[in-house]
């Protein structure tokens, strides 16, 4: 049982099962010859093992020769107990000339390990070396502990090893030739040296990149893979050979402190990259607690016995395993994160299973099974850099959409601001077809009106029939030419003969019924993904534009409402709010700026209709809060403005925590069923009776304190 108990540790770090499991043909006798080719000998079949819980005296030792039993038969692996284990083993050295050889212990976390040689009925001691002493102290320096043993020729010695843990028990002890062991470091060495190489390089480039985004994804990956490459170290020897030797005490706790670090870090990471906040929040919250005991319990390890915090992080790692499986079985692969997620964990997998099926001798023992786990672990530092990478480039190429949205709707404005000016349906529709043109890329269009008679060309911009002398005459006469169908009007502009690409855009008003149809000779002349977010918002004010100008009020009312929300855009806004402000005698005045929190997620995870569909619904709650007592704009974006006239201080703090109540209360309904409640941050500034403060002054004021509401914390009020 403490065998699997062990297992499951290794399991749960995906780390590598111990090098010094691998197995090779051994003696079963109790003594072992020394042969003149001999190179390497795992000796745990050879071991006799004494469990010595009385702590009796090293000149007793001898006397309990009878109690000890094969190591083999006794399997102490995986224990945790204050308990002394003495190790024996009989050497014989088979040719005439003196052997120097080395014993190894290939695990190093052992806290203390003294070698004695057996000598006329005595112990005689020849090194004590261990996690509890210095490593400068050591005869032999190596990452490993490792003595050195010598036998004159056909000399027979028998040697005990006293064995102290403050962590899980293990003995895997081999003895070899120096030369042997020299050339087989050698290679060990120069294959974790690449491994420590790349991870090295994956911690400074991926360091880089967080302090050039600011990701915050960055930031847990870099400390993962920080305490991932730490943990092996420590496990391979070399944490305490070249960064704390000299400082036993953390020594013996190092273990303990980075594998709890490693399942915080992989916990925090895995959580933001695959946003477990918006794909599992029930999952995110079970989570995130686990990883406030993982927290606590990296506190606890500093001052905590060794040998219990070793049993905590057993079952941290226990559980960390289980919620790896957990959300791989929630998120499976439906978004791009999880892909690369499960790709990663699952590569590591495999290597760890390769290196267990080979210390089970089920498969060769081979350079690529033993060192599996680290080559699984580089694919999966770098699968995940890869998935790093992949989601902040999708995330500059959403910005580069949203940077070209903004354009083309900044273009849209201007040509709409320009068409609100014009009076005749012509010149309308022509400023339409040339928005159009400069977004889409479309060389020629033309507009086409449904009338009693048919279809009219009301307007056309570009040569589509050809390059007439007589163009200009021509075109006057098609602008007033009348078509039964709207396909008999592509055929007679010759549009059904182009073999590039045609945009039909139907225009349908109150009054109103006229179509957009541009052509090119392009077949990609359309950026649909921006077509897909533009059209709607330009079929709704282009048709808002012509049912205008057959009414004075409509047109009126689209100058001063935000098309979106329904309630007063920003420019008219600033002059509604300024007139009320600039008259005297009417008390104190308070304006408010509203802005609704992280709406970028609610972007990210629904998508832009969604969104607008945010801003419809926060818009409605604040016009039903305010609109009796002021009035209210959209100030841009996700951003609302308030003016409230005769209203102090304590009464516009009194409206703005009423509306923060209500949004705690009404959720915002998705398509699906579900729901979300959104959040704002309110910054407000108050003038007083003489309205000693301008409106722009006013609004700087409430634009900083939002800034100190958003920095504090969101969905609260700041005022100044």
């Amino acid at each position: 049982m403490k065998k699997y108990i062990l297992l499951f540790i290794f399991f749960a770090f995906f780390m590598t099962f111990p090098s010094s499991l691998s197995v090779y043909a051994t003696s079963h006798t109790k003594t072992v010859t020394i042969d003149d080719g001999f190179q390497e000998l795992d000796l745990r079949n050879q071991l006799e093992i004494f469990f010595d819980q009385k702590h009796v005296s090293n000149e007793k030792i001898l006397e309990k020769t009878d109690a000890f039993v094969p190591l083999s038969k006794a399997n102490p692996s995986g224990d945790i107990a204050d308990t002394v284990y003495w190790l024996k083993v009989n050497v014989r050295n088979g040719s005439q000339h003196q052997r120097d050889l080395l014993l190894e212990i290939k695990k190093p976390h052992l806290s203390s390990v003294t070698l004695y040689k057996q000598r006329e009925g005595q112990l005689q001691k020849e090194e004590t070396i261990g996690y509890r002493y210095p490593f400068n102290l050591r005869d032999y320096k190596h990452r490993n502990l490792v003595f050195t043993l010598q036998l004159r020729g056909d000399e027979s010695g028998t040697y005990f090893l006293k064995m102290e843990t403050d962590s899980f028990f293990q003995a895997p002890v081999s003895l070899w030739d120096p030369i042997a062991f020299s050339e087989s470091n050698y290679m060990n060495q120069s294959i974790l040296g690449v491994f420590y190489g790349i991870m090295l390089a994956m911690i400074i480039y991926n360091t880089f990149l967080f302090f050039s985004l600011r990701e915050k994804s960055y930031f847990y990956y870099i400390l993962f893979i920080s305490g991932f490459t730490m943990l092996q170290a420590i496990w391979d020897g070399l944490a305490f050979q070249f960064v704390w030797g000299d400082f036993p005490w953390w020594a013996l706790r190092s273990n303990v402190f980075f594998i709890l670090w490693s399942s915080l870090f992989a916990l925090q990471f895995t959580r933001h990259f695959l946003q477990l906040k918006e794909h599992a929040p029930v999952l995110n919250k079970i989570v995130t607690y686990f990883t406030l005991v993982c927290a606590l319990c990296l506190t606890f390890s500093l001052f905590m016995p060794v040998g219990i915090m070793t049993m905590v992080s057993t079952v941290i790692a226990t559980v960390f395993l289980i919620f790896l499986i957990v959300i791989a079985l929630k998120v499976r692969l439906r978004t791009r994160e999880a892909k690369f997620f499960l790709s990663a964990w699952a590569l590591l997998f495999v290597g760890v299973i390769l290196n267990l099926l080979a210390a089970y001798k089920l498969i060769p023992l081979t350079n690529l099974t033993l060192f599996a786990p680290k080559i699984g672990g580089v694919v999966e530092v770098l699968v995940l850099s890869l998935g790093l990478a992949d989601k902040i480039k999708r995330m500059r190429k959403e910005k580069a959409h949203e940077t070209k949205k903004y354009y083309v709707h900044t273009l849209m404005q201007h040509s709409f601001k320009q068409m609100s000016i014009m009076d005749e349906l012509e010149s309308l529709t022509e400023q339409g077809l040339t928005c159009l043109r400069d977004v889409t890329h479309f060389e020629k269009g033309v507009y086409l009106k449904e009338t009693e008679e048919g279809w009219r060309v009301v307007s056309q911009i570009g040569s589509i029939k050809g390059s007439a002398p007589d163009e200009i005459e021509a075109r006057k006469l098609e602008w007033y030419a009348y078509f039964k169908e709207a396909d008999e009007a592509r055929n007679a502009l010759g549009m059904e003969s182009l073999d590039g690409s045609t945009l039909s855009i139907p225009i349908t008003g109150s009054t109103h019924t006229g179509l957009f149809i541009l052509c090119s000779n392009r077949k990609d002349g359309v950026d649909l993904s921006i077509m897909d977010s533009i059209l709607p918002s330009f079929i709704g004010q282009f048709t808002a534009l012509i049912d205008q100008k057959e009414g004075l009020k409509t047109l009126k009312r689209s100058a001063m409402i935000d098309h979106l929300t329904k309630i007063y855009n920003r420019k008219y806004f600033l002059e509604k709010a300024n007139e009320l402000h600039e008259q005297e005698g009417n008390g104190p005045a308070s304006l408010l700026l509203i802005d609704i929190d992280h709406f970028k997620r609610i972007n990210d995870s629904y998508g832009h209709l969604i969104g607008d569909q945010a801003i419809t619904f926060a818009a409605d709650l604040i016009q039903d809060v305010f609109h009796e007592k002021g009035i209210v704009g959209r100030f841009g974006g996700e951003e609302f403005i308030v003016y409230l006239e005769g209203a102090d201080k304590e009464r516009a703090l009194e409206m703005a925590n009423t509306l923060l109540e209500v949004l705690h209360r009404e959720s915002f309904p998705l398509d699906d069923g579900s729901s979300l409640f959104l959040t704002v941050s309110i910054g407000f500034c108050t003038t007083g009776n003489h309205r000693e403060k301008s409106l722009h002054a006013m609004i700087e004021s409430a634009d900083t304190e939002l800034y100190k509401a958003k920095h504090n914390g969101r969905d609260q009020v700041s005022a100044c």
